[in-house]
């Protein structure tokens, strides 16, 4: 049997997009990753296993109110410019119990705020301003239908199929309407 040990590293595990603890989004954050090479973030991010692994990178206080926040955000697989879910995840874990309205995180697309409104009785909610989309390539109607399976029927062909972006880039599919969204059959 082998065992090894990397140093011990504090980190805490949220449920993003709940108020119930396990549910939601699962998120572990890393409250101070500055010591962790590129490669040990992926690593880590990997042992954890969850979709995103965020890390914050404190700087002093200038830059980040300039600037923001610094993080990084990884999957298992790869590191990302940009995604949701850690992005509201590590604002409320920045956050704390300070009551702040607004946080600033500096991720690989640039400065996203998060702002927060608080009712009473009710949990806390956090909102971002993404980077505006950017619109990339009109996709082929019958190609598309063609790679992915979907009828050809079913794609609205009054609305371009096109990749867009506000950070990770996707590609967005039009079908006619919910009967065609209930057929679909994803694997």
């Amino acid at each position: 049997m082998y065992m090894s040990s990397l140093r011990r590293l504090p980190f805490t595990q949220f449920d993003v997009f709940t108020s119930q603890a396990l549910e939601g989004n699962p998120l572990a954050v890393f409250p101070d990753g500055r010591s962790l090479s590129d490669n040990e973030m992926q690593a880590i991010a990997k042992e954890m296993n969850l979709s995103e692994t965020t890390y914050i990178l404190p700087r002093d206080a200038a830059t980040e109110k300039e600037r923001g926040v610094r993080v990084r955000i990884f999957t298992v697989e790869e590191e990302l410019p940009f995604a949701g879910h850690p992005t509201l995840g590590t604002a409320f874990a920045l956050r704390g119990n300070t009551g702040a309205e607004e946080i600033k995180l500096e991720l690989n697309v640039g400065t996203i705020p998060v702002r927060f409104e608080e009712k009473p009785g009710e949990p806390a909610f956090g909102e971002m301003r993404q980077n505006d989309p950017v619109f990339g390539q009109i996709h082929d109607l019958k190609k598309i239908a063609e790679v992915s399976g979907i009828p050809a029927a079913d794609i609205d062909p009054e609305l371009p199929i096109q990749t867009v972006s506000t950070g990770v880039p996707f590609t967005i599919l039009p079908l006619r309407g919910l009967k065609q969204i209930q057929r679909l059959q994803i694997n």
